[in-house]
């Protein structure tokens, strides 16, 4: 059976760009629980003490007053959740937030009419493979975030330890053709204070592998191949939001397709356009269609819903099965809203989609079937 190397990484909370994705996030969440028809388009930026918040918040300003306000508070709690303060600058309550171009505007119902057409282009690609234990992901992709998750994990049980809230992984190894992956290498790189012990950032990799890997035999590990992390975060790097494009989608075995999703409403083509791509992928594979499918979606400004649907199955051209259904763009956000309000905006309030992607970890209304989170057998190979 033949087999290709494969590679993908993760990077944790505390990494700026991710600060960045999430504390845009909060903002979308903070304005769609306000107002579900609220127009969010915006970026972020940090280095060292410094956070830009820019672009544009667009709802009904009289149900939130002190919306502007509240933006520096949400970006100081995004900063603490993800492991910043105490030893770990910079410090959340230090923080300057520039607000100077955000751009807030009155939307009253008459905007509520036109929010189901696409106020932008996009190209959108949903992609799903025949492996249920992977999260229908490539098992490198899985494997990158799960170390990363336990990883983020270990550093919370002990948030003023040795080790930062800083980190990235780099998974290497084979997919074959069937799906089935064999991870054969693992970098990680550890955020640490300066008076660390060696040996236990080791333990602490090494812990991090053991309780993702069950009882397979571990693949070869690198930590800090670059030597000492001790300015991590802000302080040793700026951050933006839309730099992990290829980790908030597939990894880099899958086109990507569009823009970054952190940052706007979930109308928004790109984010709408991603999340029916990913749940039509889901449907083909469920169908027999084949074992990795690729779903492409064009959508033009001013449309309801996707102007053309490509289908890929196993590297081919199909047509897609009359059974999937091309949603229309306020099917979508209806469906992806009724969601959100059950669970009382958790994701995106708490950056959970901007830290560990929308894709894979549960049921959603784009992720409509069964997925385990256990170590699953085919990545223990």
């Amino acid at each position: 059976m033949s087999r290709s190397l494969t590679i993908a990484e993760w990077v944790l909370p505390g990494h700026p760009d991710k600060l960045c994705d999430a504390l845009a996030d909060r903002c979308v969440g903070e304005v769609l629980k306000t107002d579900p028809h609220g127009q969010c388009g915006i970026e972020a930026g940090c280095a060292f003490g410094h956070v830009f918040v820019t672009g544009l918040l667009g709802f009904m300003l009289q149900r939130r007053p002190q919306a502007q306000e509240q933006v520096a508070q949400w970006v100081r709690e995004t900063y603490a959740s993800a492991g910043y303060g105490g030893r770990w600058d910079p410090l959340p309550q230090s923080l300057e937030v520039h607000l100077e171009a955000l751009r807030f505007e009155s939307r009253q119902e008459e905007w509520q009419a036109l929010r189901h057409l696409s106020d932008d282009q996009a190209i959108c690609v949903g992609y799903a493979q025949a492996t249920p234990e992977t999260g229908y992901l490539p098992g490198a992709h899985w494997l990158a975030r799960a170390l990363a998750m336990q990883l983020h994990a270990q550093q919370q049980a002990d948030p003023q330890g040795d080790i930062g809230p800083d980190g990235k992984v780099i998974v290497r190894g084979e997919e074959q053709t069937d799906g089935r992956f064999r991870v054969t290498g693992v970098s990680m790189s550890l955020h640490h204070a300066e008076d660390a012990d060696w040996l236990a950032l080791r333990r602490h990799a090494d812990t991090a592998l053991r309780s993702v890997m069950g009882d397979a035999p571990l693949p070869e590990l690198e930590l800090n191949g670059a030597g000492m992390f001790v300015c991590g975060g802000p302080t040793g790097d700026n951050g933006s939001t839309g730099k992990k494009l290829v980790m908030d989608a597939y990894g880099p075995t899958v086109p990507i397709g569009g823009g970054a999703w952190c940052g706007k409403d979930v109308h928004k083509p790109d984010r709408a356009g991603g999340l029916l791509a990913r749940r039509m992928a889901l449907e083909c594979v469920e169908l027999g269609l084949g074992g990795r499918v690729r779903v492409q979606l064009e959508y033009r400004p001013n449309s309801p819903a996707p102007a053309s649907v490509q289908v890929w199955a196993d590297g081919r051209a199909a047509p897609l099965p009359k059974s999937v259904k091309i949603a229309s763009t306020k099917e979508v956000a209806q469906a992806v809203l009724a969601g959100l309000a059950e669970k009382e905006f958790v994701p995106l309030l708490e950056g959970e989609w901007a830290r560990w992607g929308h894709f894979g970890r549960g049921r959603t209304w784009w992720e409509p079937y069964e997925i385990s989170l256990s170590v699953p057998e085919k990545v223990k190979l």
